[in-house]
């Protein structure tokens, strides 16, 4: 016949379930911050630059002809940056904190003026200049 459990064993079996229910709600919750924080930070691309300087000019350069006679007739092309999300933000300076000129719409295309640290410096077709994030979910870059 099986001994009644005492009272303290008892107290002490609930009071372990209830631990261990507090511990895997605290790893839940964890788990959730991280996952947000991944989310709300821009994911970076590399920078597949070979060049130390971290600004680069996007201006359109002249096409060269592979035979080595001159220029080609072909006109030189700008590079384009693509928004990638709804209400994307056009900002003053390349910085997260900086003042937002405008929000732009997905599929608005950008012309590229210069690169820096993960911000791309454009200008939308209402001639507005401004900072967009680089890469990522934000935007892609097209020539």
């Amino acid at each position: 016949m099986a001994e009644p459990q005492s009272e303290g064993m008892y107290d002490l079996a609930r009071i372990g379930r209830r631990l261990v229910a507090w511990a895997l709600l605290v790893l839940l919750a964890a788990i959730a911050f991280s996952w947000y924080g991944d989310y709300r930070s821009a994911p970076k691309t590399p920078d597949t630059s070979t060049s130390s300087e971290t600004t680069q000019s996007a201006e359109p350069t002249d096409v060269v002809d592979p035979s080595g006679e001159g220029t080609a007739t072909g006109e030189a092309t700008t590079p384009v940056v693509m928004v990638l999300a709804e209400g994307l933000n056009l900002r003053t300076k390349p910085m997260t904190n900086s003042d937002v000129i405008k929000k732009l719409k997905r599929g608005t295309a950008l012309e590229l003026l210069e690169t820096a640290n993960g911000w791309y410096r454009v200008r939308d077709d209402a001639g507005d200049e401004g900072w967009v994030a680089a890469g990522g979910n934000y935007t892609e870059l097209s020539k």
